[in-house]
């Protein structure tokens, strides 16, 4: 048993319908979060792009340890975009996270996820009617998303039996957090210069 959002949610042993079933509360919430903002404007963009960055800045130590795809070409690909939008990075929002091996793979899962979802983020991104905003494309067009997927599927049935379920969980709802806490900051920092 997990609780997770004052939930409980009965695991299964098949890790993949665990993690969409004890993450699926913190899902809909970041789904929420990114659906508020319109990506085809340049400060609904900039928010995404900012705290997307904020947060992968968190997690990219734990998540080189992940023998996956790396996520440094979406960090690349931010800070092309905000430069575009003549925008800079959010500071720091908290200590660089160093998750456990099994931890960090349900950090990727979270981040592989999130890299699908964005495929619709690209369409409405797409018909913005400025310029500039089309022209910060990179994260958004980033051909990562479902290749990041489909090699964190195959590793997490790789590696299912010598893996700790509850370490993969905790990841990925650690990640979750650190993607709330990116998105309250730059909320927070909106307007000051940053």
């Amino acid at each position: 048993m997990l609780d997770a959002d004052n939930a409980t949610i009965s695991l299964t042993g098949d890790l993949r319908r665990d993690l969409r079933s004890a993450t699926g509360p913190a899902h809909r919430r970041l789904d929420e979060m990114v659906e508020g903002l319109d990506v085809a404007t340049s400060r609904g963009l900039g928010i995404f792009l900012q705290a997307s960055g904020a947060a992968l800045d968190v997690l990219s130590p734990s998540l080189a340890q992940v023998s996956l795809p790396p996520i440094q070409p979406l960090q690349v690909a931010i800070a092309r975009d905000l430069g575009v939008l003549g925008l800079r990075p959010i500071p720091p929002i908290g200590r660089v996270s160093v998750l456990s091996d099994d931890a960090a793979l349900g950090a990727y899962y979270v981040i592989a996820g999130s890299r699908l979802g964005a495929q619709v983020l690209r369409r409405h991104h797409a018909a913005s009617p400025d310029d500039r905003v089309r022209g910060a494309d990179a994260y958004l067009t980033a051909p990562t998303g479902l290749g990041m997927w489909k090699a964190f599927i195959y590793r997490l049935v790789e590696v299912d039996s010598e893996i700790s379920h509850a370490a993969v969980l905790n990841g990925a709802h650690h990640t979750f957090e650190v993607f709330f806490k990116a998105f309250k900051a730059t909320l927070l920092t909106e307007g000051t210069g940053q």
